[in-house]
């Protein structure tokens, strides 16, 4: 990993960076990576504080963006980096008088110039509309993945009905929405419908925010993931990921809560998924000349892997890959993006992430909420019948509540030995947030477990 680490020391150390990212409290990581490979100028420019450890305020500007909801904060963070006020103008020129610094966009981000600077691996529009859920199983088909059955329909009332009819095997269907009001993720665009009066409340949901809907049958399983990172001439395929996806009984809406890497799928399905990545990636590159981190989202159901949705950007949980600096996958991932020849290394990229994975297991769980919260801390340990109070600041479970873009969060961090090795978070993490709810009055209800099906 050195070899690339020195790489790309030569492309990064050279000139200033303006790290533009969601919230300040993120950048103490992205701000070390960038050390990492010899950055020593750098001006953050964050939407909003967030919950967490904060870098020095004068190293940073905070735009103040709000979201009603978690999706609307991030579009609003695209909208107020696309036309920064003036006095962020200046104080950006003031940093970079002679307009040498790139930019590291947030990894959603759809912009190609922040502040008047070239954003550092912008994603052509090709790239961005293969996160169009209704449109991607045509990709699974041509790169030969299998999938489950699905249909897009118009989102009109009959024409739902109709599909999920066809499609319930008798725990229902998923529908979702197409991007028609903008691209959208952790499952805010996505209904579970079983019954008819659900429909009806699904279908009133996509007929304001969608032209065409996929509807699927529901995929019972560990909601999960595969990560991959297209090169030149090469897929690099990393190891599998839980994603913290929980259920609500009597309402449509999931709760998406974050993801993790200690559960392990049996041998043959890592083995399987991995080579999804690496037939996406090829059939990625070939067909709009993709370059960099991909993710495949799915349920690893009764029957294997069964992919949902693609990400066609840097994913989430790829950061919890490669948890240090030594190891700075977004930066690798961006010059990929640019096309920059750092000599890649493929498998020995892959050996690196995958060997440091494996063995630094970790979890990344929150909950966003749509109603502003104090920073206030809560410890639970496991007892007799479950989780329980604690007054032990190293218990098995922390709670951190605090503001967030869109309301407030409240982070979910698992001690070491809370789950048991090759084992799902989903149902501790569930568990725990039902404390938070009763804590913090978080209005989210009961909340179910994945179960894992396939052992």
């Amino acid at each position: 990993m050195d070899h690339h680490v020195e790489a790309a020391r030569q492309v990064y150390g050279c000139r200033p960076w303006i790290l533009a990212t969601g919230v300040l409290a993120s950048a103490p990581a992205q701000l070390a990576e960038l050390r990492a490979v010899g950055v020593d100028d750098v001006l953050v420019l964050a939407g909003s504080h967030g919950t967490g450890a904060l870098p020095d305020d004068d190293d940073a500007i905070v735009l103040g963006v709000r979201g009603t909801t978690m999706m609307d904060a991030v579009h609003g963070l695209d909208r107020a980096l696309a036309d920064v006020p003036a006095a962020v103008r200046t104080a950006v020129d003031r940093f970079d008088p002679e307009h040498r610094a790139g930019v590291i966009p947030p990894m959603f981000s759809h912009l190609s110039t922040i502040a008047e600077r070239r954003v550092w691996g912008a994603r052509p529009a090709p790239w961005r509309a293969l996160e169009n859920k209704t449109v991607v199983d045509q990709l699974w088909d041509a790169a030969g993945v299998p999938r489950a059955a699905s249909v897009v329909v118009p989102a009109d009332t009959e024409a739902l009905r109709s599909a999920a009819r066809g499609l319930d095997h008798g725990r229902g269907t998923v529908w979702v929405a197409d991007n028609w009001a903008g691209w959208h993720g952790g499952a805010s665009g996505l209904r579970w419908v079983r019954t008819a009066e659900e429909a009806d409340t699904a279908a009133a949901f996509m007929a304001d925010r969608a032209d065409q809907v996929r509807v699927m049958q529901f995929l019972d399983g560990v909601p999960c993931s595969i990560h991959g990172m297209v090169l030149q001439d090469a897929t690099v395929a990393f190891r599998p990921c839980e994603m913290v996806v929980l259920r609500r009984p009597g309402r449509t809406d999931l709760c998406y809560a974050g993801m993790a890497t200690m559960w392990d799928p049996p041998e043959e399905d890592r083995r399987q998924m991995r080579g999804y990545a690496r037939r996406v990636g090829a059939h990625l590159r070939e067909t709009v000349g993709y370059r960099g981190a991909f993710t495949i989202d799915g349920v690893m159901t009764a029957d294997g892997f069964r992919p949902t949705e693609l990400n066609p950007r840097f994913g989430a949980a790829l950061a919890m890959l490669a948890p240090t600096a030594d190891l700075p996958l977004y930066l690798l991932h961006l010059a990929a993006v640019e096309g920059v020849d750092l000599q890649w290394r493929p498998d020995e990229l892959e050996r690196a992430v995958i060997e440091r994975a494996d063995e630094s297991r970790t979890a990344r769980c929150h909950v966003v909420v749509d109603r502003v919260l104090d920073s206030d801390t809560m410890a639970l340990r496991r007892g007799p019948s479950g989780l329980e109070p604690t007054d032990d600041a190293s218990g098995d479970v922390i709670l951190r509540s605090g503001p967030a873009p869109a309301g407030g969060i409240v982070l979910v961090e698992l001690a070491d030995a809370a789950v048991a090795a090759g084992a799902s978070v989903n149902p501790l993490v569930a568990e725990a947030l039902g404390w938070a709810d009763r804590r913090w009055a978080l209005g989210l209800g009961v909340l179910e477990p994945a179960m894992d099906v396939r052992r």
